[in-house]
């Protein structure tokens, strides 16, 4: 299984995102939030990227080792996801250092969730 992760700035949608893409089955899970000035800046969704948005669907997330993120969920984004853990283990992209794309896509879920790191 391939997880990408990426970053997304969506100027034109109202909103950014952290997303984790399965490459293999298409399966995608994204934090989002409106941009600043928009209805919910300040609230994060998880979504599926065609279901609808779960707010404050992350209770707690964490960075274990150097390439996997496990995010906690409610009960609520459970039942979209079908577990309460959901982890995703980053595929190694060989155009960039592993640990700087880790390490920035751990701050935009930092300051997207709004949620302190629970230990690794």
């Amino acid at each position: 299984m391939a997880i990408i992760g990426s970053y997304e700035r969506h100027p034109d949608l109202g909103c950014e995102a952290v997303v984790f893409l399965d490459e293999d089955s298409d399966a995608c899970f994204q934090l989002q939030r409106d941009l600043p000035g928009g209805p919910r800046a300040g609230q994060c969704c998880i979504t599926t990227g065609a279901s609808a948005p779960v707010y404050d669907g992350v209770t707690a997330w964490r960075l274990v080792g150097d390439d996997r993120f496990e995010f906690a969920l409610t009960a609520r984004a459970a039942r979209l996801f079908g577990d309460d853990l959901v982890s995703f283990q980053l595929a190694v992209d060989p155009d960039t250092d592993p640990a700087d794309h880790v390490d920035e896509l751990a701050g935009h879920v930092g300051r997207l969730l709004g949620l302190d790191r629970l230990p690794s």
